[in-house]
């Protein structure tokens, strides 16, 4: 006599709901990759205007460039996106030179002041860290724009990104000035502690 087996509803696995947790997990992952642009934009920022603080003339202005082709690096791995150290050059050049235009003139100029002995330091620390940390934000907030529309660095379009540039410089230099408040009042800090 053969016998029937009965599966218990306990032992069949269940079904999950697809449709629902799809739309969640995207929205989900898009939060929190904004999320992390945001501060590693930020992080950069203050690492930007740090390094314009250096006394030493020049040395400020490639540190700044090495700081953002980082924070472009980490942006393009946080986006899946490829990576080359002469395309984010060829980036911030064109956005710094090509928005900026006398800015990066006056980049320049406000380093070379560092080299006056006495006042020239105090002249470029003045304004050159507002300046490199609004640059650093405004490159980061751009690359992120162009990559969440789909694009990479192989076909990122300075000239379409003036205007978004010239915005996000504005913010940026906001944000860096309370950045260079911070690091200014920590190394205060940092010296009366010693």
């Amino acid at each position: 006599m053969a016998t029937k087996t009965t599966e218990s509803k306990a032992e069949q696995p269940e079904e999950p709901a697809t449709e629902d947790v799809g739309v969640d997990t995207d929205a989900d992952f898009t939060l929190n990759r904004e999320l992390t642009a945001d501060n590693l934009i930020k992080d950069y920022v203050i690492a930007s205007v740090a390094a314009s603080i250096v006394p030493v003339a020049f040395f400020d202005i490639a540190a700044v460039v090495a700081i953002q082709l980082r924070m472009i690096q980490k942006l393009s791995q946080l986006y899946g996106k490829p990576f080359s150290e002469r395309l984010g050059r060829k980036v911030i050049y064109a956005l710094a030179g090509g928005v900026l235009g006398y800015g990066a003139g006056y980049v320049v100029a406000a380093s070379a002041t560092k080299l006056i002995p006495g006042i020239g330091w105090m002249v470029g620390m003045v304004s050159l860290p507002v300046v490199a940390g609004g640059a650093t934000y405004a490159v980061g907030r751009s690359i992120v724009q162009h990559y969440e529309e789909g694009g990479t660095l192989m076909d990122f379009n300075a000239n379409k990104m003036r205007d978004f540039y010239k915005e996000q410089f504005e913010k940026g230099k906001d944000l860096a000035r309370k950045a260079k408040s911070k690091v200014k009042s920590e190394g205060i800090a940092e010296e009366s502690a010693s």
